[in-house]
């Protein structure tokens, strides 16, 4: 969406006519996102500043600021946190969260300002720190402005991608409502709006007031088929589809979480089926000592397999009728179930309400002096449906005596695998934002000004979430006599007996009795304020024979806090198979001082029409204190600097570039996150569980495997017994603060040519290089487990030395696994921006607009650690390296548009990840799957939109459109085996931002003034 111009402040293809290269901005112009000098326009600027008209993102279908920005080409190079992912996969600022991430390095590192001050985060969850685009709804954004380089001598910690700054309407003179119905051809996901804006200009000010109401219904993943059975959608080396066939359907099977089964662990080889000479002379379901699912057969059923013979010895395996073993062979793993009608009912787009109020205003108290304030509120409610696996152990009936193991035999574990839909979630968001201030100038012909304001923001965020309680699970947890007439410890509930191994039970049909006693709802509370007060000063310095010198000081001060309960459940360590968690609690201040000089050098001379450099610096001293225990950091004397230099050569070329230093400091939740211990499941995060098996089957890499060999994790090892113990921890006095480095160099052509009169012609090009050092992340007990033994520098990899194996009883299952937060290597992110802006008049025949915005990504690097190897994930799934936006507009005398959009991610592949994981090999031979060659590159997808705007009179405006007309779906990707890692999936299409979820969508918004 965003449109890089070369001259003062237009809309992307919608401003008058007479705005054009040559019209100058006026001396009290206001001033331009990544400056504090008036003189400084989008025209003249060393940086190049994208300039989003929202009345244009509404002709495409796009009504809020988050698929407006969202889609950009500067950040649709990277998947945002979109509605459906925060909603899906856990992301900071909780679920339904939505955020902006320019060049793709993150959205912490993007700062984002409201009328050109920060403006504080809002959220849920101890993640909380960056700005929520939740927070401001698009019908009261004027023009967004986005400054496409780091900026922090300018604005301070984490503008280090670049700058987002939302300018809101300020000259509205009277009434004008706006509602607005987007409902996809499909149901599910529709949106309905509905704002007014009232305002009024006199002479010595303004006052604006509006108010917005926003509705957005859920999209479930049974809503769209596209999104629903997620097949393996692998394929043979001749291009035939390699997927096993579901006999009970005669599909392709579905690849999802397995559930309803009994992980059955072998211990004395006792899984043999019954043969041709007898008893436990057939196939050996666990031939090399792995765990095996059983199955049940549900009425309706054929599942077609054998299943185990009566028990000839003692300790010999045996199950009741109505169970199969499944899993060992090909026929027997086409009937495993792992797509169940909870899934379908899960979330994909969260229900939403927003609800938002804003009140802007200023009075000239005098000729010199200016009063001015700003209010917002608003607040979101988000649902989402959702499902879960929860399991127990115990060992068979005869074996160690399990009370729920009836009619189980044999010297067995056993671990019950069952499916529910008891895992809800919802958030309320509200957050408040306040500004006043005083401005004005020294009177008389001085032209030098001054501004001085403070700001309050505050998000309160509760969030509900439905979980599993640890004290329940206890109760079954190798039972051997029933627990009714019990009370649980922690949650004090009268114990229930959970049914397991009731395949009834496993299949997600819990009693009323067996959920209100295993599940229950906690509430968790996170409050974010930030304070802050910054006084400017600017004007001319002196003046030179190329014009004034300007010059810009200031000095500011902010202090942020954050303060997130989580419920009780989660506090106690009573939350199974989740963090149990503390009070993230703590706050800090940060102290500024800053400058700008802009020196014109040269103009109207010979190849200098002009010449002008300029140079900002800031000094930043941060203090961060947690409130747990008063522990203290500080982090003083960050400078940062930029140089700038703009030269026109003429009034048809010019010339721009920056270099320029940023640094942000930790957010608040990666200095004070509370000690959080969870549990995660052995096969959950152990690559070398039955790792010959899994080699065989094609699950891991032939260096998974040898690595896993080499560190002596016997073959057939099973990993069943007690979980592992994962610990992260902010890291407050060990972190220090990311830096950066950030270089652009480009150019603005702006030809004239006779054959085409009445026509402005703009071609701005771009290269941006940024480069981040000491990046703060959290691993996750997972990656850094799976990173050691897919590591090609095993067992010297630093991963290696973050977690450790060995427990009382199982000397290979992994002990404990340490995940604080840590300061990374470096970020690197490289490429070209190349906008192109036609206009035309027709004359009678009305206006003619074309634009073109593109990017493309030559470089984006990252190394984990100092010793770890350079990844290149450009070009990837996720990272395209190409993205592109084009929209023709026609106006005509009449009060007519025809618009025309088409958004272009271009095509990527993941295959080269997979490649190096699987020792430079396409397919993979199993025993069982046979040969297949995983689906990981996307082509180029078209999304085409299309509207007519007419008006009716003074007073009204009727849009009507389609977006996405030729329904595009999301690609698909292979989803099982090795390269379930490598693409991020959401069912069987991939999960990352660029590509819609919901389809084909027809809108209508009506507009009114009074």
């Amino acid at each position: 969406m965003a449109v890089v111009i070369a001259v003062p402040a237009m809309a992307q293809d919608s401003a008058p006519a007479e705005n054009n290269a040559e019209t100058a901005a006026p001396e009290d112009a206001i001033v331009v996102t990544g400056s504090r000098l008036r003189g400084v326009t989008p025209f003249n600027s060393p940086d190049p500043i994208a300039v989003i008209d929202p009345n244009i993102a509404s002709k495409e279908g796009k009504f809020d600021l988050a698929s407006t920005l969202q889609s950009s080409p500067i950040a649709a190079g990277s998947t945002q946190i979109t509605a459906a992912i925060s909603s899906n996969f856990v992301t900071n600022g909780g679920p339904g969260a939505q955020t902006i991430d320019l060049r793709g390095l993150g959205p912490n590192r993007t700062l984002v300002l409201l009328n050109g001050r920060r403006a504080g985060p809002a959220g849920t969850r101890g993640g909380v720190s960056s700005f929520d685009l939740n927070v401001l709804p698009q019908s009261i954004a004027e023009n967004v402005e986005i400054l496409k380089t780091g900026a922090s001598s300018v604005y301070g910690s984490d503008a280090v991608a670049g700058v987002v700054n939302i300018k809101t309407k300020t000259n509205t003179n009277g009434l004008e409502l706006n509602g607005t119905v987007s409902v996809p051809f499909d149901g599910g996901g529709e949106e309905y709006r509905v704002n007014a804006v009232w305002g009024k200009t006199f002479s010595r000010g303004h006052i604006l007031v509006a108010g917005d109401y926003t509705k957005i219904n859920e999209l479930k993943r049974g809503d769209r088929a596209y999104l629903a059975c997620p097949e393996a959608y692998t394929f043979r080396p001749d291009g035939s589809r390699a997927d096993i066939v579901d006999p009970r359907t005669g599909k392709f099977m579905c690849e999802d979480l397995r559930w309803g089964h009994v992980w059955t662990y072998n211990l004395i080889d006792n899984l043999r089926l019954d043969g041709p000479g007898g008893p436990n002379t057939g196939l050996n379901t666990s031939p090399n000592g792995q765990t095996v699912l059983m199955q049940f057969q549900y009425p309706g059923e054929v599942l077609g397999v054998p299943t185990y013979g009566a028990p000839s010895f003692a300790g010999d395996f045996g199950m009741p009728a109505g169970w199969f073993p499944t899993g060992y062979n090909t026929a027997s793993l086409a009937i495993q179930n792992a797509y169940h009608p909870f899934v379908e009912q899960s979330t994909i787009i969260p229900k939403t309400e927003r609800f938002t109020a804003f009140v802007d205003g200023a009075f000239e108290v005098s000729d010199s002096l200016e009063l001015f304030g700003e209010f917002l509120f608003n607040r979101r409610k988000t649902y989402q449906n959702g499902w879960r696996q929860f399991w127990n152990f115990g060992g068979t009936s005869d074996y160690l005596t399990t009370f729920w193991a009836d009619g189980w035999q044999g010297d067995n574990l056993l671990s019950p695998t069952a499916i529910t839909d008891q895992s809800d979630s919802s958030q309320k968001v509200d957050y408040y934002r306040g500004v006043a201030g005083l401005r004005g100038d020294f009177g008389g012909t001085s032209n030098w000004r001054w501004e001085a304001y403070g700001q309050y923001s505050k998000s309160i965020g509760r969030y509900r979430t439905q979980q599993a309680l640890q004290d329940a699970y206890d109760t079954g947890y190798f039972q051997t006599a029933s627990c009714v007439g019990t009370v649980t410890p922690v949650s004090g509930k009268q114990c229930v007996d959970m049914r397991w191994l009731d395949p009834n039970f496993l299949a997600g049909q819990l009693t009323q009795a067996e959920k209100d006693f295993y599940f229950d709802w906690e509430e968790g509370k996170t409050v974010y304020t930030q304070k802050s007060g910054e006084a400017t000063v600017s004007g001319d310095l002196f003046k030179l024979p190329a014009g004034a010198v300007q010059i810009a000081l200031g000095a500011s001060i902010r202090e942020d806090r954050i303060n997130d309960v989580p419920g009780e459940i989660t506090r106690a360590g009573n939350a199974w198979g989740a963090s149990t968690s503390g009070i993230t609690a703590g706050k800090s201040l940060t102290k500024e001082a800053f400058g700008e000089i802009n020196v014109p050098l040269l103009a109207d001379r010979p190849f200098f029409d002009n010449l002008t450099v300029s140079a900002a610096a800031r000094v930043t001293s941060v203090k961060s204190t947690r409130a747990s225990d008063g522990l203290s950091d500080s982090d003083n004397g960050n400078w940062t600097y930029k140089l700038g230099a703009n030269w026109a050569l003429n009034d048809t070329i010019r010339f721009r570039a920056s270099y320029g230093t940023s640094f942000r400091a930790p957010a608040l939740f990666e200095l004070f996150l509370a000690d959080e211990t969870s549990f995660p499941s052995q096969r959950t995060i152990d690559p070398c569980i039955q790792w010959a098996n899994n080699l065989a089957l094609g699950n891991i890499s032939q260096r998974i495997a040898d690595n896993c060999a080499a560190d002596g994790i016997p073959s057939n090892h099973s990993g069943a017994g007690v979980s592992a113990t994962a610990t992260s921890r902010g890291g407050i006095g060990n972190l220090r603060s990311e830096t950066s480095r950030a270089m652009v160099v480009g150019g603005v052509l702006s030809p004239k040519f006779n054959f085409l009169p009445d026509t402005s012609i703009n071609i701005s090009v771009d290269y941006f290089d940024i480069r981040v050092k000491g990046e703060v992340t959290q691993l996750g007990a997972r990656t850094i487990v799976f990173g050691c033994y897919n590591s090609d520098n095993f067992p010297n990899d630093p991963l290696c030395g973050l977690f450790s194996r060995g427990q009382t009883a199982a000397p290979n299952n992994i002990a404990e696994v340490r995940d604080q937060f840590v300061n990374i290597a470096r970020q690197r992110n490289s490429g070209v921006d190349v906008n192109v802006n036609v206009r035309h008049d027709l004359g009678k025949l009305g206006r003619l607009s074309l634009t073109a915005d593109m990017t493309w990504q030559t470089k984006r690097l990252s190394q984990l650690l100092p010793s770890s190897p350079v990844e290149d994930d450009n070009g990837e799934v996720g990272s395209p390296r190409w993205v592109g936006d084009f929209r023709l507009s026609w106006t005509g005398t009449g009060g007519t548009t025809l618009f025309y959009g088409m958004n272009v991610i271009g095509g990527a592949s993941s295959l080269q990840e997979f490649l190096d994981r699987n020792g430079d090999q396409p397919c993979v031979t199993t025993a069982i799957r046979g040969t297949y060659c995983p689906k990981l590159d996307t082509k180029a997808v078209f999304y085409h939109n299309a509207s007519i705007t007419q008006e009716v009179g003074d007073r009204f405006e009727i849009t009507l459109g389609v977006s996405n007309i030729f329904d595009t779906r999301p690609p698909r990707v292979t989803v099982a085996n090795l390269t379930q890692n490598t693409v991020p999936t959401l069912g069987p299409v991939a999960a990352v931002s660029q590509y819609g979820f919901s389809g084909r969508r027809g809108f209508i918004n009506v507009k009114s003034k009074f």
